[in-house]
C-alpha cells in the first residue's frame, strides 16, 4: 500500500529533487510550506475528487493529473489482482496446495509469490517429461478502443476532433466499425458459419490447404469452421467489422492502436487515455498446448490446464496488462511537465504534484512487476528439461 501522509521537509525536499520535477525556485517554496498537504491525498486513496479543492490558475491541470494518477494506480491494482487469480487458478489445477497460492497485489510481490510457486510446479513437470516438449502457440489478443468514448472524453476538456481526423489520430493501429458501403479493407465476422481467412479461434477443416487433425489453431489462412471471429479480406459487403476503408462513414468506430488526435492538449490527452482503459475491448489470446515425443509421464493434466488458465496470463504480457503499461509510462513522462504546473498551483502544487509523481511512478513499477511475472509463467514451460516453446499468431 502506497503511503500518502504529509512528508516532512526533508522528505519532501528529497522526493522533489529530481531536475524534471522543479527548479530551484520550487524548491525552496516547498521548504516553508512542510505542513501544508495536499488536498487531494485522501481522494488519491478513494479516487472520489468531488470535494478536492485546489487553487491557483492551474488548479484544473492540476486536479486532471491527479485523477489521471489515481486511474494508474488502480490499474495496477487490478493487473496484479487478475494475474494472481489466474496463477491461483492454474496451480489449482495442478493439484496445488491452496494455501500456496493465496496472494494479496503488493507493487507486484504478490504476483511474484503465486506465480513464482506454479511456475515451479511446471517446470517440475515438464522436468518429469523425459524426451518430451511442449509446444505451445499463442495467438496475440486483439484490443479495441471506443473512439466515441474517447471523443466524449476530449469534448468535456473543451476540444472536438474533426471527423476527417480520425483515420490520422488512431497510432499504431486501424480504425474499425459497422460501414454502410463497400468494405475495401478486411471484414471480420463473429461467429461465422464458416470461414475462409484468418480464424481468431480454433478452426476445424483445413488450414492454408491442408487438413487439421483436429480442431486447433490455425496461423494462416482456415479453410472450414471458425469457433471465433474469421477475419476475410477483400470482402465489399461486410455484415461485420470492416477494418481499413470504408466507402461510407464508419458507425461505432474503433481504433487498435492508441487514439491520440493531434489537436488535444496533453493532459487532456492523458487524463483521457487514463480513463480510456475502461473503454477497451479486448479479445484474449489464444493458446493452443501440445505434447510431443516420447512422454514418459501423462502431460495431459498440464496441457489442460495450460490452455484454460495460460490466455489469462498472457493477457497481462500482451493484452490489458501491456496496454495499462504504457498509460503509466505516458503519466510519468508527462512529469516533465510538472515544474510550471506545481508552480502555478502555489504551495498546494507543489505538495500534490510531489504525491502524485510518487504514486505514478510506484504504479508503473508495479505493472513491470506484473508484465514480466506473465512472461516468466509463460517460459516456464520450455526452460527445463527437453522442453521448447514457440509462438505464433
Amino acid at each position: 500500500m502506497v503511503s500518502l501522509k504529509k512528508a516532512s521537509a526533508p522528505l519532501l525536499l528529497a522526493s522533489l529533487a529530481s531536475p524534471l520535477l522543479l527548479n530551484c525556485a520550487i524548491l525552496n517554496q516547498a521548504a516553508s510550506v512542510a505542513g501544508a498537504g495536499c488536498p487531494a491525498v485522501t481522494a488519491l486513496e478513494t479516487g472520489d475528487f468531488s470535494t478536492v479543492t485546489l487553487q491557483g490558475d492551474a488548479k484544473g491541470e492540476l486536479k486532471g493529473f491527479l485523477e489521471a494518477v489515481y486511474d494508474v494506480k488502480k490499474l495496477s491494482v487490478e493487473t496484479e489482482t487478475s494475474l494472481i487469480a489466474a496463477c491461483g487458478e492454474l496451480g489449482k489445477s495442478l493439484g496445488m496446495d491452496e494455501a500456496v497460492l493465496k496472494g494479496e497485489p503488493a507493487d507486484g510481490e504478490g504476483a511474484k509469490k503465486v506465480c513464482g510457486g506454479v511456475s515451479e510446479k511446471i517446470k517440475a513437470m515438464v522436468n518429469a517429461a523425459g524426451d518430451a516438449k511442449l509446444v505451445v502457440t499463442v495467438t496475440e489478443p486483439h484490443c479495441n478502443i471506443d473512439i466515441d468514448s474517447m471523443l466524449g472524453c476530449y469534448q468535456a476538456c473543451g476540444v472536438t476532433v474533426d471527423p476527417g481526423a480520425l483515420e490520422a489520430s488512431c497510432e499504431g493501429g486501424e480504425i474499425s466499425g459497422q460501414c454502410g458501403g463497400e468494405c475495401k479493407g478486411s471484414c471480420t465476422i463473429e461467429g461465422a458459419a464458416s470461414c475462409t481467412g484468418e480464424c481468431d479461434g480454433n478452426c476445424t477443416g483445413k488450414c492454408d490447404g491442408k487438413p487439421m487433425s483436429e480442431a486447433g489453431v490455425c496461423t494462416g489462412k482456415c479453410e472450414g469452421k471458425c469457433d471465433a471471429a474469421c477475419k476475410v479480406t477483400g470482402k465489399a459487403n461486410c455484415e461485420g467489422t470492416c477494418s481499413g476503408s470504408c466507402s461510407a462513414t464508419v458507425k461505432a468506430p474503433q481504433c487498435s492502436g492508441t487514439f491520440k488526435p493531434p489537436s488535444v492538449d496533453l493532459g487532456c490527452q492523458i487524463g483521457c487515455s487514463s480513463k480510456a482503459y475502461k473503454m477497451l475491448k479486448c479479445q484474449p489470446p489464444r493458446v493452443k498446448v501440445a505434447a510431443e515425443g516420447k512422454v514418459k509421464t501423462d502431460l495431459g493434466k498440464l496441457v489442460k490446464a495450460l490452455e484454460a488458465s495460460l490466455p489469462k496470463i498472457i493477457d497481462i504480457e500482451l493484452g490489458m496488462g501491456k496496454r495499462a503499461q504504457a498509460q503509466a509510462e505516458a503519466l510519468v513522462a508527462y512529469s516533465a511537465k510538472m515544474p510550471s504546473l506545481a508552480q502555478a498551483g502555489g504551495t498546494q502544487g507543489v505538495v500534490c504534484v510531489a504525491n502524485g509523481t510518487e504514486v505514478g511512478q510506484k504504479a508503473l513499477a508495479s505493472l513491470k512487476a506484473s508484465v514480466n511475472v506473465s512472461v516468466s509463467v509463460k517460459a516456464s514451460a520450455s526452460v527445463s528439461g527437453s522442453a521448447s516453446a514457440k509462438s505464433g499468431g
